[in-house]
């Protein structure tokens, strides 16, 4: 429900922003001018599966990293504990996770998963570092791989048809087994660390789940974007508050992440059409169009 299709149709200005990309600094230089893990904010990042590239734009600039190759699903995630997303990929045709570390160049592989899999990276362990994750849609089991030490666990929640929506919902600092199911628009949670579980009802059949803490408690919120009115619907994970926010037109793909740098989850759209990222502030309503990326691009959330 994440992934953008075909690169046709992609406009001059985009032609050219996408050249820009390839012709400037390297992502690493880039991070080299950059704090450290202290760093939250989001950058604007999407991945063509044309020529299995990464795109990247931040405040201090633009880089491009080769990394995956079509067919590949792009993934955010921090894999090796510096407090910075990855360029990572995973392969459906043999399950294996490449990770690129984007300061320091260093790879990995690491086969987990099978083709039929969702990948859905998250921190389960509690660790610092997001795990190697899949959810099997045929049985409804999270395969979870440590990414320091390599212990497993499989753990059933879920049925087919359900949408994955990893989030630490509990504040407990593990990312917490999180299914949307469209049928009835209820959201179930288990948590990871205690099994305890619930359930609550957001959302509706056509509804697209955008996890993230829009409320600035550290705690994961349960969000749905409708494409059909462009409407986020925020519902508080421990108040129950909820929010309504017109953001984005049918066709836009929601992005989760905070892109303003305040801990919360911002309403974020990338519009393939023309490459525009469109992001509003969830405190304030501020609002700002960036040009990032062409059509058959596939934004990531990225910190």
């Amino acid at each position: 429900m994440r992934r953008l299709r075909s690169i046709s149709g992609m406009s001059a200005l985009a032609l050219a922003l996408g050249a820009l990309a390839l012709s400037t600094t390297s992502a690493g230089a880039t991070d080299a001018a950059r704090p450290g893990p202290a760093v939250v904010q989001n950058d604007l990042v999407v991945w063509r599966p044309g020529n299995g590239t990464w795109y990247r734009l931040t405040g201090a600039g633009s880089g491009s990293v080769a990394w995956g190759a079509a067919g590949d699903a792009p993934v955010g995630g921090d894999f090796t504990g510096d407090g910075r997303s990855d360029y990572t990929v995973w392969r459906p045709s043999n399950g294996v996770w490449y990770v690129k570390n984007r300061v320091s160049g260093v790879t990995s592989a690491t086969q987990w998963g099978l083709a039929g899999d969702v990948p859905e990276p998250a921190d389960f362990t509690a660790d610092g570092r997001d795990d190697y994750t899949v959810w099997r849609p045929s049985n409804g089991v999270w395969y979870v791989k440590n990414s320091v030490n390599g212990a497993t666990a499989a753990t059933q929640w879920g049925v087919a048809g359900d949408v994955p929506a990893a989030e630490d919902v509990d504040g407990d600092g593990a990312a917490d087994y999180v299914v949307w199911r469209p049928s009835n628009g209820v959201w179930y949670v288990k948590n990871s660390q205690t099994g305890v579980t619930r359930s609550v009802q957001w959302g509706v059949a056509g509804d697209v789940p955008v996890p993230g803490d829009y409320t600035g408690d550290g705690r994961g919120d349960f969000a749905v974007w409708r494409p059909s009115n462009g409407t986020w619907y925020v519902q508080d994970s421990v108040s129950g508050a909820t929010s309504a926010t017109q953001w984005g037109t049918p066709g836009d793909v929601p992005v989760g992440g905070d892109f303003t740098d305040d801990g919360r989850a911002d309403y974020t759209v990338w519009r393939p059409s023309n490459g525009v990222w469109y992001v509003r502030n969830s405190v304030t309503g501020a609002s700002s169009a960036t040009q990032w990326g062409v059509s058959g691009d596939v934004p990531v959330s990225f910190r």
